[in-house]
Protein backbone atom coordinates (compact mmCIF):
# COMPACT_ATOMS: atom_id res chain seq x y z
CA UNK A 1 0.00 0.00 0.00
CA UNK A 2 1.43 3.35 -1.33
CA UNK A 3 1.82 5.99 1.67
CA UNK A 4 -0.45 8.72 1.86
CA UNK A 5 0.36 12.15 2.71
CA UNK A 6 -2.09 15.31 3.03
CA UNK A 7 -0.45 18.72 2.01
CA UNK A 8 -2.18 21.96 3.61
CA UNK A 9 -0.78 25.07 2.18
CA UNK A 10 -2.61 28.33 0.78
CA UNK A 11 -0.37 28.57 -1.73
CA UNK A 12 -0.92 26.89 -5.00
CA UNK A 13 2.52 26.65 -5.97
CA UNK A 14 3.83 25.00 -2.85
CA UNK A 15 0.77 22.53 -2.68
CA UNK A 16 1.67 21.61 -6.78
CA UNK A 17 5.34 21.40 -6.53
CA UNK A 18 5.17 18.78 -3.19
CA UNK A 19 2.29 16.84 -5.26
CA UNK A 20 4.25 16.21 -8.10
CA UNK A 21 7.52 15.91 -6.08
CA UNK A 22 6.18 13.19 -3.32
CA UNK A 23 3.89 11.62 -6.17
CA UNK A 24 7.75 10.47 -7.74
CA UNK A 25 8.96 9.14 -4.91
CA UNK A 26 6.12 6.98 -4.66
CA UNK A 27 3.61 8.35 -2.42
CA UNK A 28 0.17 8.97 -2.94
CA UNK A 29 -0.73 12.66 -2.00
CA UNK A 30 -3.35 14.87 -1.81
CA UNK A 31 -3.88 18.86 -1.26
CA UNK A 32 -5.59 21.37 0.46
CA UNK A 33 -5.89 25.29 0.35
CA UNK A 34 -7.17 25.93 3.70
CA UNK A 35 -7.72 24.48 7.44
CA UNK A 36 -11.52 23.41 6.49
CA UNK A 37 -10.62 22.11 2.76
CA UNK A 38 -7.87 19.98 5.22
CA UNK A 39 -10.00 18.86 7.86
CA UNK A 40 -12.34 17.25 5.35
CA UNK A 41 -9.63 15.39 3.37
CA UNK A 42 -8.18 14.71 6.68
CA UNK A 43 -11.13 12.51 7.73
CA UNK A 44 -11.49 11.10 4.04
CA UNK A 45 -8.27 10.29 2.88
CA UNK A 46 -6.51 8.97 5.83
CA UNK A 47 -3.25 10.18 5.74
CA UNK A 48 -0.40 8.73 7.61
CA UNK A 49 1.43 11.91 7.15
CA UNK A 50 0.32 15.90 6.87
CA UNK A 51 1.85 19.31 6.12
CA UNK A 52 0.74 21.92 7.12
CA UNK A 53 1.38 25.44 6.84
CA UNK A 54 2.27 27.81 9.65
CA UNK A 55 0.79 30.19 7.90
CA UNK A 56 -2.49 29.81 6.02
CA UNK A 57 -4.39 32.88 4.61
CA UNK A 58 -6.62 34.09 7.80
CA UNK A 59 -5.12 30.58 9.93
CA UNK A 60 -2.55 30.16 11.89
CA UNK A 61 -1.42 26.52 11.15
CA UNK A 62 -0.60 25.39 14.92
CA UNK A 63 -3.94 26.33 15.60
CA UNK A 64 -4.90 23.59 13.41
CA UNK A 65 -2.72 21.00 15.15
CA UNK A 66 -5.24 20.05 17.96
CA UNK A 67 -8.04 19.74 15.20
CA UNK A 68 -6.12 17.41 13.88
CA UNK A 69 -5.27 15.27 16.57
CA UNK A 70 -8.85 15.13 17.47
CA UNK A 71 -9.50 13.54 14.14
CA UNK A 72 -6.37 11.24 13.80
CA UNK A 73 -4.34 10.92 16.71
CA UNK A 74 -1.64 8.81 14.84
CA UNK A 75 -0.90 11.28 11.99
CA UNK A 76 1.94 12.72 12.00
CA UNK A 77 2.59 17.01 10.90
CA UNK A 78 4.87 18.17 9.56
CA UNK A 79 5.10 22.08 9.95
CA UNK A 80 6.02 24.16 7.00
CA UNK A 81 6.94 27.94 7.69
CA UNK A 82 9.15 30.64 6.07
CA UNK A 83 9.86 32.00 9.50
CA UNK A 84 11.57 29.36 11.11
CA UNK A 85 13.01 29.76 14.30
CA UNK A 86 13.95 27.87 17.39
CA UNK A 87 10.78 29.16 18.98
CA UNK A 88 8.71 28.15 16.36
CA UNK A 89 10.13 24.73 16.21
CA UNK A 90 9.41 24.17 19.86
CA UNK A 91 6.07 25.54 19.86
CA UNK A 92 4.83 23.45 17.06
CA UNK A 93 6.57 20.55 18.53
CA UNK A 94 4.62 20.97 21.84
CA UNK A 95 1.78 21.26 20.32
CA UNK A 96 1.78 17.80 18.94
CA UNK A 97 3.38 18.18 15.50
CA UNK A 98 6.35 15.57 14.45
CA UNK A 99 8.87 18.25 13.01
CA UNK A 100 9.41 21.07 10.97
CA UNK A 101 10.92 22.72 7.75
CA UNK A 102 11.88 26.02 6.49
CA UNK A 103 10.65 27.29 3.55
CA UNK A 104 12.20 27.54 0.84
CA UNK A 105 12.92 23.52 1.27
CA UNK A 106 14.25 21.30 -1.49
CA UNK A 107 12.64 17.64 -2.19
CA UNK A 108 15.58 15.83 -0.99
CA UNK A 109 15.14 17.63 2.68
CA UNK A 110 11.85 16.64 2.54
CA UNK A 111 12.28 13.37 1.39
CA UNK A 112 14.91 12.74 4.31
CA UNK A 113 12.38 14.16 6.79
CA UNK A 114 9.27 11.95 5.90
CA UNK A 115 11.24 8.49 6.24
CA UNK A 116 12.23 9.89 10.28
CA UNK A 117 8.54 10.51 10.58
CA UNK A 118 7.62 6.89 8.88
CA UNK A 119 10.23 5.34 10.89
CA UNK A 120 8.58 6.76 14.14
CA UNK A 121 5.30 5.84 12.71
CA UNK A 122 6.94 2.40 12.21
CA UNK A 123 8.09 2.43 16.02
CA UNK A 124 4.74 3.40 17.23
CA UNK A 125 2.87 0.85 15.69
CA UNK A 126 5.18 -2.01 17.09
CA UNK A 127 5.20 -0.34 20.67
CA UNK A 128 1.25 -0.67 20.21
CA UNK A 129 1.38 -3.68 18.86
CA UNK A 130 3.79 -5.22 22.19
CA UNK A 131 1.42 -3.28 24.52
CA UNK A 132 -1.47 -5.22 22.86
CA UNK A 133 0.20 -8.54 22.88
CA UNK A 134 1.10 -8.00 26.76
CA UNK A 135 -2.66 -6.97 27.22
CA UNK A 136 -4.07 -10.39 25.47
CA UNK A 137 -1.68 -12.00 27.13
CA UNK A 138 -3.14 -11.26 30.62
CA UNK A 139 -6.02 -12.21 29.31
CA UNK A 140 -5.40 -15.31 27.87
CA UNK A 141 -4.17 -16.43 31.04
CA UNK A 142 -7.55 -17.78 32.40
CA UNK A 143 -8.71 -20.43 34.49
CA UNK A 144 -10.06 -21.21 38.67
CA UNK A 145 -9.03 -25.27 38.08
CA UNK A 146 -6.66 -25.82 41.03
CA UNK A 147 -3.59 -27.19 38.73
CA UNK A 148 -4.11 -23.67 36.89
CA UNK A 149 -4.40 -21.52 39.77
CA UNK A 150 -0.86 -22.66 40.76
CA UNK A 151 0.29 -22.06 38.21
CA UNK A 152 -0.68 -18.40 38.84
CA UNK A 153 0.86 -18.75 41.97
CA UNK A 154 4.37 -19.59 40.34
CA UNK A 155 4.74 -17.02 37.82
CA UNK A 156 3.60 -14.41 40.54
CA UNK A 157 6.63 -15.90 42.42
CA UNK A 158 8.84 -16.13 39.34
CA UNK A 159 8.27 -12.82 38.42
CA UNK A 160 10.17 -11.63 41.56
CA UNK A 161 13.13 -13.80 41.27
CA UNK A 162 14.30 -12.72 37.51
CA UNK A 163 17.29 -14.78 37.08
CA UNK A 164 16.00 -18.04 37.53
CA UNK A 165 15.96 -20.37 34.83
CA UNK A 166 12.30 -22.29 34.39
CA UNK A 167 11.07 -25.11 32.41
CA UNK A 168 7.80 -25.58 30.70
CA UNK A 169 6.57 -28.28 29.99
CA UNK A 170 2.70 -29.81 28.64
CA UNK A 171 0.94 -30.78 24.99
CA UNK A 172 0.83 -28.52 22.32
CA UNK A 173 -1.56 -25.38 22.60
CA UNK A 174 -1.61 -25.64 26.31
CA UNK A 175 -0.13 -21.61 26.72
CA UNK A 176 3.38 -22.30 27.41
CA UNK A 177 4.31 -19.14 25.83
CA UNK A 178 1.57 -17.33 27.28
CA UNK A 179 3.31 -18.39 30.04
CA UNK A 180 6.54 -17.31 29.71
CA UNK A 181 5.66 -14.37 28.22
CA UNK A 182 3.70 -13.52 31.53
CA UNK A 183 6.93 -14.65 33.57
CA UNK A 184 8.56 -11.85 31.53
CA UNK A 185 6.30 -8.88 32.02
CA UNK A 186 5.03 -9.29 34.98
CA UNK A 187 9.18 -8.98 36.49
CA UNK A 188 11.52 -6.36 36.30
CA UNK A 189 12.83 -6.99 32.60
CA UNK A 190 9.75 -6.18 31.31
CA UNK A 191 10.94 -3.15 29.81
CA UNK A 192 13.93 -5.35 27.86
CA UNK A 193 13.21 -7.55 25.45
CA UNK A 194 12.09 -10.94 25.57
CA UNK A 195 13.52 -12.76 22.16
CA UNK A 196 11.59 -16.22 21.51
CA UNK A 197 13.44 -18.99 19.31
CA UNK A 198 11.76 -21.85 18.16
CA UNK A 199 14.22 -24.53 18.15
CA UNK A 200 13.03 -26.76 15.95
CA UNK A 201 12.30 -24.11 13.08
CA UNK A 202 16.08 -23.34 12.96
CA UNK A 203 18.00 -25.88 10.63
CA UNK A 204 20.37 -27.33 13.05
CA UNK A 205 23.65 -26.00 10.99
CA UNK A 206 22.51 -22.43 11.40
CA UNK A 207 20.94 -23.09 15.13
CA UNK A 208 24.31 -22.17 16.76
CA UNK A 209 24.85 -18.87 14.61
CA UNK A 210 21.48 -17.32 15.43
CA UNK A 211 22.38 -18.20 19.18
CA UNK A 212 25.61 -17.27 19.46
CA UNK A 213 26.51 -14.82 16.53
CA UNK A 214 30.02 -14.90 14.54
CA UNK A 215 32.88 -12.59 14.06
CA UNK A 216 33.80 -11.53 10.59
CA UNK A 217 35.45 -14.14 8.20
CA UNK A 218 34.72 -16.84 10.44
CA UNK A 219 33.20 -18.77 7.64
CA UNK A 220 32.68 -18.97 3.89
CA UNK A 221 30.27 -15.93 3.44
CA UNK A 222 30.36 -14.26 7.28
CA UNK A 223 31.89 -10.81 5.69
CA UNK A 224 30.85 -8.95 8.92
CA UNK A 225 30.32 -9.29 12.69
CA UNK A 226 26.57 -10.03 13.74
CA UNK A 227 25.53 -10.49 17.44
CA UNK A 228 23.82 -13.50 18.52
CA UNK A 229 20.24 -13.61 19.97
CA UNK A 230 21.27 -14.56 23.15
CA UNK A 231 23.44 -11.48 22.92
CA UNK A 232 20.62 -9.19 21.35
CA UNK A 233 18.47 -10.17 24.39
CA UNK A 234 21.20 -8.83 27.00
CA UNK A 235 18.63 -7.56 29.97
CA UNK A 236 15.83 -9.41 29.22
CA UNK A 237 14.52 -12.86 28.59
CA UNK A 238 15.53 -15.55 26.36
CA UNK A 239 12.68 -17.87 25.60
CA UNK A 240 13.61 -21.36 23.91
CA UNK A 241 10.64 -22.97 22.26
CA UNK A 242 11.21 -26.85 21.30
CA UNK A 243 13.95 -27.27 23.58
CA UNK A 244 13.71 -30.86 22.73
CA UNK A 245 14.97 -30.46 19.01
CA UNK A 246 18.28 -29.16 19.83
CA UNK A 247 20.99 -31.58 18.37
CA UNK A 248 23.49 -33.29 20.88
CA UNK A 249 26.68 -31.34 20.34
CA UNK A 250 24.63 -27.87 20.62
CA UNK A 251 23.40 -28.82 24.01
CA UNK A 252 26.68 -28.91 25.70
CA UNK A 253 27.36 -25.79 24.37
CA UNK A 254 23.74 -24.52 25.85
CA UNK A 255 25.26 -26.00 29.03
CA UNK A 256 28.32 -23.97 29.31
CA UNK A 257 26.48 -20.99 28.97
CA UNK A 258 23.80 -21.42 31.58
CA UNK A 259 26.37 -22.60 33.94
CA UNK A 260 28.50 -19.05 33.21
CA UNK A 261 26.01 -16.97 31.44
CA UNK A 262 28.75 -16.04 28.62
CA UNK A 263 30.00 -17.55 25.48
CA UNK A 264 31.57 -16.95 22.29
CA UNK A 265 30.59 -15.73 19.19
CA UNK A 266 31.75 -18.62 16.08
CA UNK A 267 35.00 -17.64 15.26
CA UNK A 268 35.82 -15.46 18.60
CA UNK A 269 38.31 -15.48 21.15
CA UNK A 270 36.88 -12.96 23.99
CA UNK A 271 34.04 -14.22 26.01
CA UNK A 272 31.04 -12.05 26.06
CA UNK A 273 29.12 -12.37 29.01
CA UNK A 274 25.24 -11.47 29.04
CA UNK A 275 22.13 -11.03 31.98
CA UNK A 276 19.26 -13.26 30.32
CA UNK A 277 17.13 -15.06 32.03
CA UNK A 278 16.45 -18.33 30.10
CA UNK A 279 13.00 -19.89 29.96
CA UNK A 280 12.73 -23.38 28.16
CA UNK A 281 9.70 -24.88 26.74
CA UNK A 282 8.59 -28.33 25.03
CA UNK A 283 6.00 -31.07 24.53
CA UNK A 284 8.53 -33.99 24.84
CA UNK A 285 8.86 -35.92 27.66
CA UNK A 286 13.00 -35.20 28.29
CA UNK A 287 13.35 -38.02 30.89
CA UNK A 288 12.46 -40.19 27.78
CA UNK A 289 14.83 -37.87 25.91
CA UNK A 290 17.37 -38.88 28.56
CA UNK A 291 16.97 -42.47 28.88
CA UNK A 292 17.23 -42.68 24.59
CA UNK A 293 20.28 -40.80 25.23
CA UNK A 294 18.43 -37.79 23.00
CA UNK A 295 19.20 -35.11 25.48
CA UNK A 296 21.78 -34.48 28.21
CA UNK A 297 20.91 -34.99 31.59
CA UNK A 298 22.98 -32.47 32.99
CA UNK A 299 21.30 -29.58 30.47
CA UNK A 300 18.13 -31.13 31.89
CA UNK A 301 19.03 -30.53 35.54
CA UNK A 302 20.08 -26.80 34.46
CA UNK A 303 17.04 -25.86 32.42
CA UNK A 304 14.60 -27.57 35.44
CA UNK A 305 15.58 -25.60 38.15
CA UNK A 306 11.62 -24.90 38.54
CA UNK A 307 9.41 -26.81 36.23
CA UNK A 308 5.51 -25.58 35.27
CA UNK A 309 3.94 -28.37 34.13
CA UNK A 310 0.63 -27.31 31.65
CA UNK A 311 -2.11 -29.21 31.84
CA UNK A 312 -4.19 -30.15 28.81
CA UNK A 313 -7.25 -28.33 28.12
CA UNK A 314 -9.54 -32.22 28.02
CA UNK A 315 -8.48 -32.20 32.38
CA UNK A 316 -9.36 -28.72 33.11
CA UNK A 317 -13.36 -29.44 33.48
CA UNK A 318 -15.04 -25.72 33.38
CA UNK A 319 -12.03 -23.93 32.17
CA UNK A 320 -12.79 -25.37 28.81
CA UNK A 321 -16.30 -22.89 29.35
CA UNK A 322 -14.50 -20.13 31.25
CA UNK A 323 -12.03 -20.28 27.82
CA UNK A 324 -14.76 -20.73 25.22
CA UNK A 325 -16.35 -17.42 26.56
CA UNK A 326 -13.64 -15.46 26.17
CA UNK A 327 -13.06 -16.66 22.64
CA UNK A 328 -16.52 -16.30 21.81
CA UNK A 329 -16.30 -12.16 23.48
CA UNK A 330 -13.42 -11.83 21.09
CA UNK A 331 -14.48 -12.64 17.48
CA UNK A 332 -18.25 -11.00 18.36
CA UNK A 333 -16.03 -8.44 18.23
CA UNK A 334 -14.20 -9.11 15.38
CA UNK A 335 -16.87 -10.22 13.35
CA UNK A 336 -19.24 -7.81 14.40
CA UNK A 337 -21.84 -10.66 15.58
CA UNK A 338 -23.76 -11.01 18.39
CA UNK A 339 -23.84 -14.50 19.53
CA UNK A 340 -25.29 -14.75 23.39
CA UNK A 341 -23.79 -18.33 24.72
CA UNK A 342 -23.69 -22.02 23.39
CA UNK A 343 -26.89 -24.08 24.73
CA UNK A 344 -25.82 -26.86 27.71
CA UNK A 345 -26.40 -29.62 24.63
CA UNK A 346 -23.85 -27.40 23.40
CA UNK A 347 -22.02 -26.85 26.49
CA UNK A 348 -22.03 -30.78 27.57
CA UNK A 349 -20.54 -31.58 24.18
CA UNK A 350 -17.54 -29.28 24.57
CA UNK A 351 -16.84 -30.32 27.83
CA UNK A 352 -16.90 -34.06 26.81
CA UNK A 353 -14.74 -33.21 23.83
CA UNK A 354 -10.75 -34.91 23.84
CA UNK A 355 -9.36 -31.29 22.54
CA UNK A 356 -6.00 -32.86 21.46
CA UNK A 357 -4.92 -29.50 20.15
CA UNK A 358 -5.98 -27.90 23.15
CA UNK A 359 -6.70 -24.04 23.93
CA UNK A 360 -4.95 -23.44 20.45
CA UNK A 361 -8.13 -25.92 19.40
CA UNK A 362 -10.39 -24.51 21.13
CA UNK A 363 -9.52 -20.88 19.59
CA UNK A 364 -9.92 -22.04 15.98
CA UNK A 365 -12.90 -24.22 16.41
CA UNK A 366 -14.78 -20.98 18.07
CA UNK A 367 -13.40 -18.38 15.30
CA UNK A 368 -14.47 -20.98 12.85
CA UNK A 369 -18.14 -21.11 14.34
CA UNK A 370 -18.70 -17.07 14.87
CA UNK A 371 -17.61 -16.71 11.20
CA UNK A 372 -19.79 -19.47 9.65
CA UNK A 373 -23.18 -18.75 12.14
CA UNK A 374 -25.43 -15.88 13.38
CA UNK A 375 -28.20 -16.97 15.48
CA UNK A 376 -28.01 -16.29 18.93
CA UNK A 377 -27.21 -19.05 20.51
CA UNK A 378 -24.68 -22.08 19.40
CA UNK A 379 -26.35 -25.61 19.62
CA UNK A 380 -24.99 -29.17 18.84
CA UNK A 381 -25.89 -28.23 15.14
CA UNK A 382 -23.57 -25.36 14.88
CA UNK A 383 -20.18 -27.54 16.40
CA UNK A 384 -17.89 -29.54 14.45
CA UNK A 385 -19.25 -33.01 13.61
CA UNK A 386 -16.12 -34.37 15.71
CA UNK A 387 -17.30 -32.38 18.79
CA UNK A 388 -20.72 -33.95 18.45
CA UNK A 389 -19.35 -37.29 17.92
CA UNK A 390 -17.78 -36.69 21.07
CA UNK A 391 -18.79 -39.10 24.32
CA UNK A 392 -21.79 -38.39 26.11
CA UNK A 393 -19.57 -38.49 29.31
CA UNK A 394 -22.35 -36.25 31.23
CA UNK A 395 -24.62 -38.52 30.83
CA UNK A 396 -22.77 -41.78 30.17
CA UNK A 397 -22.77 -43.65 33.39
CA UNK A 398 -19.40 -45.09 34.23
CA UNK A 399 -18.54 -48.52 35.18
CA UNK A 400 -18.09 -47.02 39.28
CA UNK A 401 -21.35 -45.11 38.56
CA UNK A 402 -23.29 -48.34 37.36
CA UNK A 403 -21.88 -50.51 40.73
CA UNK A 404 -22.89 -47.36 43.44
CA UNK A 405 -26.27 -47.59 41.35
CA UNK A 406 -26.25 -51.24 42.33
CA UNK A 407 -25.59 -50.92 45.57
CA UNK A 408 -28.43 -48.38 46.08
CA UNK A 409 -30.68 -50.27 44.88
CA UNK A 410 -29.51 -53.42 46.98
CA UNK A 411 -28.98 -51.72 50.10
CA UNK A 412 -25.71 -52.17 50.37
CA UNK A 413 -24.45 -48.69 50.10
CA UNK A 414 -23.73 -45.94 52.69
CA UNK A 415 -23.36 -42.11 51.45
CA UNK A 416 -20.67 -41.83 54.27
CA UNK A 417 -18.40 -44.70 52.88
CA UNK A 418 -18.45 -43.39 49.57
CA UNK A 419 -17.54 -39.71 50.51
CA UNK A 420 -14.67 -40.88 52.35
CA UNK A 421 -13.89 -42.82 49.54
CA UNK A 422 -13.27 -40.06 47.20
CA UNK A 423 -11.70 -38.31 49.94
CA UNK A 424 -9.00 -40.56 50.06
CA UNK A 425 -8.46 -40.48 46.31
CA UNK A 426 -8.85 -37.56 45.61
CA UNK A 427 -5.62 -36.54 48.52
CA UNK A 428 -4.02 -39.51 47.48
CA UNK A 429 -3.92 -38.21 43.76
CA UNK A 430 -2.98 -34.50 44.94
CA UNK A 431 -0.19 -36.31 47.35
CA UNK A 432 1.39 -37.75 44.05
CA UNK A 433 1.23 -34.94 41.97
CA UNK A 434 3.00 -33.09 44.58
CA UNK A 435 5.48 -35.58 45.67
CA UNK A 436 4.00 -35.65 48.82
CA UNK A 437 4.30 -31.31 49.66
CA UNK A 438 1.57 -31.12 52.09
CA UNK A 439 1.04 -27.03 51.62
CA UNK A 440 0.97 -27.62 47.72
CA UNK A 441 -1.49 -30.46 47.87
CA UNK A 442 -3.65 -29.14 49.74
CA UNK A 443 -3.84 -25.37 47.82
CA UNK A 444 -4.63 -28.05 45.05
CA UNK A 445 -7.15 -29.45 47.23
CA UNK A 446 -8.52 -26.17 48.49
CA UNK A 447 -8.54 -26.69 52.22
CA UNK A 448 -5.57 -25.54 54.69
CA UNK A 449 -2.61 -27.59 55.28
CA UNK A 450 -3.86 -28.65 58.65
CA UNK A 451 -6.88 -30.05 57.41
CA UNK A 452 -4.85 -31.98 55.13
CA UNK A 453 -3.02 -33.39 57.85
CA UNK A 454 -5.48 -34.61 59.61
CA UNK A 455 -7.08 -36.39 56.95
CA UNK A 456 -3.61 -37.96 56.38
CA UNK A 457 -3.48 -39.21 59.61
CA UNK A 458 -7.31 -40.38 59.73
CA UNK A 459 -7.02 -42.23 55.89
CA UNK A 460 -3.57 -43.23 55.81
CA UNK A 461 -2.02 -43.81 59.20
Amino acid sequence: MRKRILVIDDEDIICLSLKEGLTDLGYKVVTASNGKEGMKKLAAFKPQVAFLDMRLSDENGLELIPQIKNIDREVEIIIMTAYGDVKTAVTAIKSGAFDYINKPFDLEEIHITLQKAFNNINLQKKLFLLEKEKELQSKYMLGEHPLIKEIFNKIEILAQNEEVTVLITGETGTGKELVASAIHHKSARRDSSMIKINCGAIPRQLLESELFGFEKNAFTGAASRKKGLLEMADGGTIFLDEIAEIPMDMQSKLLRFLEERRFKRIGGLEDIEVDVRVIAATNKNLEDAIRNNEFRQDLYYRLNVVPIHLPPLRDRGEDILILTQYFLNIYNKKFNKNIKDFTQRAKDKLLCYGWQGNIRELKNVLERIVILHNDQYIDLHHLPVEICNANACSQTLTSKEINVNQRIFTGNFSLQDEIQRLEQDYIRQALDYTKGNYTRASEILGINRFALKRKIDKYFQ
